[in-house]
């Protein structure tokens, strides 16, 4: 019985021991799903099928800190390169046709796709840390209506606002925009080809006198931090526009042939526009005297409405851009402190480089190039503490650097060759009725208190400088040769020095 017990005692001993010890069994392999959202976000559903359009790929997370290779995938997958923004180190989702993306990720194309009458706006974007990658694929719009991608706010009533947005080797054509942002920070979007989108004009390239247009390639509103770099944006009506934004790059892309501007800042601050491509940004219009032609505002690159504190530098305008770059505060908030420097401008059908109603601007190292249309290398009025330095200009219609009803003024050490007159400063009414939103000025905006000094004026047909009803200003150090006249005064002329003509 002893022995019994014994042995009772031994099998239960070994039977605790046998139950406590871990199991050495694999764990399941984990699986790969399709999940699918309609609009608004709700319950995922797991399927086998392929993409349907307008769907949402997801890779579904393993449990493991390891991910098996899918077997037989029916795509093929690919690691991210390394870019700017923070691409996420995992498997792209494939993308099949038009998406709304809800989730962080790094998203990829993997066939062109159209849009529909039921959908024309294709590649919604409403979350942050997303990366999408057409691998050059085409997004092609319905009769230029919708946005290829729109990166909107999300989690309303409350409203996040996207951050760490990344679009590259996109095509976007027929559509409004290729990409329209109403919202934004840290956007990187580059190497895309956003041409032949929507335009306003007609098939002859008639329009409205610009005024605002809308449409285009790239499209982004109240964002803050964003670098757009090396698109093309040909065929529109507008190549990079940009509003209400601030702390924007726009660097080395190509705008070609759109009939407002190739590049728009509107109201937006502290931005830099630099080392763009722009030809023939130009339309057709019926002037206020009832004269269709060419140019109705429209040009390479534009600031208005209150864009201030950015720089301009080293773009390339060429061809018959209606202007080349112009800050314009016709009868809306000015563009104060911006530098436009070191471009090359040529052959521009109006002004190379227009500004006016604002103050502390800076016109510095520019190359200006004319022909028989060219009117002005640089036009300005209503200005005050505007700086024109250093800048080459030749072959103008008109006048190399031409000034009404600014005061303050510095010119200073700028080539100005075979131009009708060089430098040109002078008072002149204006129509009340067109310029009402000018506040009251006690001396009805005098040209007054300028500095012309240190320039070099040579073969100018009329005249090397030209003062008329300009008063107080200093002209002196100035190196005139082969000029008409070197210095002309006429009108009312109170206080002006003029040494060495």
């Amino acid at each position: 019985m002893q022995n019994y017990f014994k042995v009772l005692v031994i099998v239960l001993m070994f039977s605790l021991f046998a139950c406590s010890t871990p199991s050495t069994a694999e764990p399941p392999t984990p699986t790969i799903g399709v999940v699918t959202r309609t609009r608004t976000p709700g319950a995922a559903i797991v399927s086998p099928s392929p993409l349907p359009s307008a769907t949402i790929l997801r890779t579904v997370a393993p449990n493991l800190a390891t991910t098996p290779t899918p077997t037989a995938p029916t795509t093929p997958t690919f690691t991210p390169a390394p870019s700017a923004s923070p691409t996420p180190s995992v498997t792209p989702t494939m993308l099949g046709g038009c998406a709304e993306i809800w989730q962080a990720g790094f998203y990829k194309m993997y066939a062109d796709f159209k849009t529909t009458i039921k959908r024309y706006d294709c590649m919604i974007v409403q979350a942050s840390d997303v990366v999408i990658d057409c691998d050059n694929h085409t997004i092609e719009g319905m009769d230029k209506q919708g946005h290829g991608f729109w990166i909107r706010k999300y989690n309303c009533p409350f409203c996040q606002t996207p951050n760490n947005v990344e679009i590259r080797n996109c095509k976007v054509a027929n559509a409004r925009d290729g990409v329209f942002a109403e919202a934004g920070t840290n956007l990187y979007i580059h190497d895309n080809d956003f041409s032949n989108n929507l335009d306003d004009t007609n098939k002859d390239r008639y329009g409205i006198f610009l005024g605002m247009t809308e449409g285009g390639g790239i499209r982004l509103d109240n964002v803050v931090g964003a670098r757009v770099e090396r698109n093309v944006v040909n065929n529109s009506a507008i190549g990079i526009d940009v509003r209400n934004s601030e702390s924007v790059v726009v660097r080395n892309n190509t705008a070609v042939n759109n009939s407002a501007w190739g590049i728009n800042l509107l109201n937006t601050q502290a931005s830099e526009v630099s080392a763009n491509t722009l030809r023939d940004n130009v339309r057709w219009c019926t002037w206020g005297s009832g004269v269709v032609d060419r140019g109705c505002d429209a040009g390479g690159i534009i600031l208005q409405d209150g864009s201030s504190r950015n720089v301009v530098k080293e773009n390339i305008l060429s061809g018959q851009n209606g202007g080349g770059i112009f800050i314009k505060a016709h009868n809306t908030r000015c563009g104060d402190d911006n530098v436009i420097q070191g471009n090359k401008i040529s052959e521009a059908l109006y002004n190379g480089i227009e500004l006016g109603f604002c103050k502390g601007n800076k016109v510095i190292g520019n190359e200006i190039v004319g022909n028989e249309s060219t009117y002005v290398g640089i036009s300005f009025g209503f200005d005050s503490n505007t700086e024109i330095r250093n800048n080459v200009i030749r072959n103008m219609r008109n006048q190399g650097i031409s000034s009404w009803n600014s005061r303050g003024v510095i010119v200073d050490g700028n080539q100005i060759t075979n131009s009708n007159e060089g430098v040109y400063f002078y008072w002149d009414k204006w129509d009340t009725r067109q310029f009402g939103f000018l506040p009251p000025s006690p001396d009805s905006y005098a040209s007054r208190d300028n500095t012309i000094t240190n320039n070099t004026l040579r073969d100018n047909r009329s005249a090397g400088v030209r003062l008329s009803n300009s008063i107080q200003n200093r002209v002196q150090s100035n190196t005139f040769a082969s000029n008409g006249k070197n210095v002309v005064v006429e009108g009312k002329n109170d206080g002006n020095v003029i040494v060495g003509q």
